[in-house]
């Protein structure tokens, strides 16, 4: 069998975290989990401390096993590309990330190396709106592909903008591929699926629940080869995908504001801890060594 459908299966299971698929793939192989018997599983759970009532049921439900099957010939029919560990077209940037993702599915195509993730407040001021605006088309018109998270603000602007001005650009979502979330961006998220790709972790159908969204952050900077903050206050969703950045050894880049504006907290406070300070396109080029 196909393996890309075996991690389709294991990413799908409702049952096990993504850190117990983690930690089972480091013991055995896919396929072995995949065609085991139910004392061997057993054995595997045990040896990998994976000891809760469901885990066992996850992974000997026969009816689950053939129902993925099912949604894994259903997405591929519908254009979707799933890509796994083992194959080619993997993300790299992908592969030694904390709980890297079993499976990658994407409308449209996967970006290349040297994307450079663009994130920021989804309340976002009139300033931090034309900063995003500015950045997005300058990026575009630079030949720079533009990952973000398709979200309210400063996310969906500078992806708009990236796309007025005839660039590239790619969306992580929360969400399986097919759910557009949040509706409002089925426009942008209808033209990006044409222009660059639309990913996910999260198989196709997967509603856009809470906790999806701070781990799609950790894929937006994987992806990415630097990462630009627009604007941010200290709450911001945006500065967990700079955090992750900064564990993955990305370049941290951020838009200085007024210090005096709580959208600009997020933003002063990285670049006091090390950040570049940026305020034009060619600082981003330039920084990301294409100058």
């Amino acid at each position: 069998m196909n393996r890309t459908i075996m991690y389709h299966w294991l990413n799908s299971s409702p049952d096990l975290s993504p850190e117990e698929k983690t930690r089972l793939l480091k013991d055995a192989d896919i396929e072995e989990i995949y065609t085991s018997d139910k004392e061997t599983l057993k054995q595997l759970l045990k040896r990998t401390g994976i000891v809760h009532e469901n885990a066992e049921s996850a992974l000997t439900d026969t009816g689950f096993k053939e129902k993925c099957l099912r949604n894994y010939e259903d997405a591929v029919n519908k254009g979707i590309l799933i890509t796994c560990p083992d194959d080619k077209d993997y993300p790299s940037g992908l592969k030694n990330i904390f709980t890297p993702p079993l499976c990658i599915y994407c409308i449209g195509h996967l970006p290349k190396e040297g994307a450079i993730a663009v994130v920021g407040s989804r309340n976002c001021s009139e300033y931090g709106k034309r900063t995003a605006v500015y950045f997005g088309k300058g990026l575009a018109k630079a030949g720079t592909e533009v990952i973000s998270g398709m979200a309210r603000g400063i996310d969906g602007i500078v992806q708009r903008a990236v796309l007025d001005a005839g660039g590239v650009t790619y969306a992580v979502l929360g969400s399986g591929v097919d759910v557009i979330y949040p509706k409002q961006n089925e426009d942008l998220y209808n033209r990006i699926t044409e222009k660059g790709g639309v990913i996910s972790e999260q198989p196709p159908g997967t509603p856009p629940v809470a906790v999806n969204f701070p781990r799609r952050n950790r894929l937006i900077s994987a992806l990415s080869s630097g990462i630009l903050l627009i604007e941010a206050g200290f709450r911001s969703g945006s500065l967990i995908t700079v955090n992750y950045g900064l564990e993955q050894g990305k370049e941290i880049m951020a838009v200085p504001g007024r210090i005096d504006d709580r959208l600009s907290e997020g933003c002063l406070d990285m670049i006091k801890s090390g950040a570049i300070p940026v305020t034009c396109v060619d600082d981003v080029i330039l920084n990301m060594g294409r100058g």
